[in-house]
């Protein structure tokens, strides 16, 4: 969301210092979670540094829902949160630093600048969200439409050092498929049915 050597961007001195006074920067270590549940509903989260993912529990299964590296938020959806009866939880996948930014407070940010202030707080929220939604939308098309393989080819184009960064368990969680056929598509043994 907002660039600069602490990850965030350069803003006018008032309104850098006002968004520095509602953001909370956390750090967190390979393996670290945190309770989606209890934390998603009233705040967004940002990497700063780093590579986490979020994940749902369903019928004793780790569902991984969404990856967020350097520069992305880490999302979830509202269903998720709303209905109990999913267990929702961040993980980190290495040492990283995130943002965390109370919704209540960057309301009353907004509504505390004048309207040229508020006006660059909110080109930038939205910038973030455009691009947030062109990837979901990504997402579900690939979903929807590519072959196993190509889902693979697709996670790679995407997010190039995710084989580093995260386990094939959540890769193929995340594709929708199983890690057997990942570990096919990868040995060059998959043959689609």
């Amino acid at each position: 969301m907002m660039q600069s050597d602490h990850g965030y961007k350069d803003y006018p001195e008032e309104i850098d210092e006002a968004i520095h006074g509602i953001i909370t920067e956390l750090s967190f270590r390979r393996g670290e979670t945190i309770s989606a549940l209890a934390d998603m509903r009233n705040n967004l989260y940002y990497v700063i540094s780093g590579a986490a993912r979020a994940f749902y529990l369903h019928g004793g299964k780790e569902h991984t829902y969404s990856f967020a590296f350097n520069g992305e938020f880490i999302t979830l959806s509202h269903s998720l949160l709303a209905d109990s009866n999913y267990l929702t939880t961040i993980e980190f996948l290495e040492s990283t630093s995130i943002a965390m930014i109370p919704l209540d407070g960057m309301q009353n940010l907004l509504k505390s600048f004048s309207h040229k202030g508020a006006e660059k707080i909110m080109e930038e929220i939205l910038k973030n969200l455009h691009q947030h939604m062109v990837h979901l939308e990504d997402r579900i098309l690939m979903l929807q439409t590519y072959s196993a393989k190509e889902r693979y080819e697709w996670i790679i184009k995407r997010y190039p050092q995710i084989l580093e960064r995260a386990n094939l368990t959540q890769i193929a969680s995340y594709l929708g498929m199983t890690k057997e056929t990942l570990y096919r598509i990868r040995s060059g043994k998959y043959k689609p049915i």
